[in-house]
């Protein structure tokens, strides 16, 4: 009984889905939507379980998973994510309203096998985390089924995230092979004894490449712009966010803390792959002229930047992942948010749909700047901090000096096409006049994330308190 308690916060949202997707078989049109608020209620409740909870630590059903502080702050982004994508589907038009029950069932059942994946310390058990966030958000990348781009989207995830599943059960079987064992536990305990193991070293790397795949780093991130582009908008800014993050809490328990890749002989491999993600994102968005598709580059650098605080995995390093998780949801949903508002009004999603938004929408112009400096790293927004953070832990270790001046100089080079959505906004003409209006779901969802993106900034302290506490428990 003890095990299925520490559950109880998967059960309730697992079973909340079930309850949606059934509801949603006899519900009228008329009041589907209904659904999309129930969805939202049952996250925010299972949200203030894990408040109320964030101080506890546990094992279930041996070691096959840990409830920590450190679990317990992904679980709270992931959940604040899922709540703030269920407010910007609410008006999504390219939603049926027969379909919303499958939506919002699929959306939690996405966040349950997250909140799975963040405490996982069994390579089975994480196996089926994987494999749930894996299915569900492939159904719900191809969801607009009149929209080709959608279903290509979902072609390339569902191929890619196959691909990646088969390199990971490899790598699992290759760990059980030389360690006898598939908890991470026992693994550790007898690193020492398989160091030479071949079986048990390329496990592990099979292993970073399945988190790879969810975290788009390069070279697996080939599915992530179309997938991004393709998906509904609410969709997308929940994959950028919420499954990245989600698999980056992971990485860090398993590489940083459990079984450290500095024990593997493999920190040079991961601080390779580190310049290569942020640098090949950087240099791919700026020739982008879509703004999903421009995000979703963005998103890969940001992927980047994270993965410096893995390379580096001392106390500084966890805590700038951990803060820059924070950072990366707030300012993330919260340009996804924008994105979607302007194209509702004028259709598109190309760069040529911001031109003279200033005029006809100062306030949504300034909150869309504010989310872009922040995701540049722009003092005094969340995201300086989030980048400072990092880049100092790699300055302090003075081995990857090297590491966070590639960064500063992948920040610099951000600062163009995200400033080229500034420009057009504020600078250029635009043939359509009318006023873009917002509905009140996805203003909430602006105003919370653009308080909390200058908040953050201003006061990171208080924050900075939180992420040492969540790290000096995190296993």
């Amino acid at each position: 009984m003890t095990n299925l308690i520490l559950l109880n916060p998967e059960i309730i949202l697992a079973a909340a889905g079930l309850f949606i997707l059934l509801a949603g078989a006899f519900i009228e049109e008329a009041r589907a939507k209904l659904l999309f608020h129930l969805g939202t209620i049952s996250a925010l409740a299972v949200l203030g379980m894990i408040i109320a909870h964030a101080a506890f630590s546990a094992y279930g059903a041996g070691t096959m998973w840990i409830l920590d502080p450190g679990a317990q702050l992904f679980k709270f982004i992931i959940l604040t994510a899922t709540v703030f994508t269920l407010l910007l589907s609410v008006n999504y038009a390219a939603i049926q309203p027969r379909h919303i029950g499958t939506y919002t069932a699929l959306l939690l059942w996405a966040s349950c096998g997250m909140m799975l994946l963040s405490g996982a310390m069994d390579l089975i058990y994480l196996l089926i985390a994987l494999e749930l966030i894996s299915i569900s958000c492939f159904i719900l990348t191809g969801f607009e089924q009149k929209n080709p781009r959608s279903a290509e989207g979902a072609i390339k995830y569902f191929l890619m995230g196959g691909l990646s599943t088969a390199v990971t059960i490899y790598g699992i079987s290759l760990f059980y092979g030389a360690t006898g064992t598939t908890s991470l536990f026992s693994g550790a305990s007898a690193v020492g004894l398989h160091l030479n193991d071949p079986a048990y070293l390329m496990g592990m790397l099979f292993l970073l490449v399945g988190f790879g795949f969810k975290i788009s780093m390069v070279p697996f991130h080939f599915w992530a712009p179309d997938a991004y582009e393709g998906a509904p908008t609410p969709v997308t800014a929940y994959l950028s966010v919420a499954s990245k993050l989600a698999a980056l809490g992971a990485m860090m328990r398993i590489f940083a803390s459990v079984i450290p890749h500095q024990a593997l002989n493999i920190t040079l491999l991961i601080a390779g792959l580190a310049a290569l993600t942020m640098t090949l994102g950087n240099l791919t968005a700026l020739f982008q002229t879509n703004i999903k598709r421009l995000l979703a580059y963005s998103s890969i650098a940001q992927a980047g930047y994270m993965l410096i605080g893995l390379v580096v995995a001392d106390p500084i390093g966890r805590e700038s992942v951990f803060f820059y998780a924070l950072a990366y949801l707030v300012t993330n949903m919260g340009a996804f948010a924008v994105a979607m508002i302007v194209a509702g009004r004028t259709g598109s999603y190309e760069l040529e749909a911001y031109d003279g938004l200033a005029r006809r929408s100062l306030g949504l112009s300034i909150v869309m700047v504010m989310f872009l400096l922040s995701l540049a790293g722009i003092p005094p927004l969340v995201g300086f901090i989030a980048k400072f953070y990092v880049f100092a832990s790699a300055v302090n270790s003075h081995q990857f000096l090297w590491l966070a001046v590639l960064g500063v100089v992948n920040s610099v080079v951000s600062v163009y096409y995200y400033m080229n959505i500034a420009r057009r906004m504020f600078f250029l003409e635009s043939r359509d006049t009318s006023p873009v209006e917002t509905d009140i779901y996805t203003a909430c969802v602006i105003g919370i994330t653009s308080a909390a993106t200058l908040f953050m900034g201003l006061l990171p302290e208080t924050f900075m308190r939180l992420v040492k506490d969540c790290v000096s428990f995190h296993l």
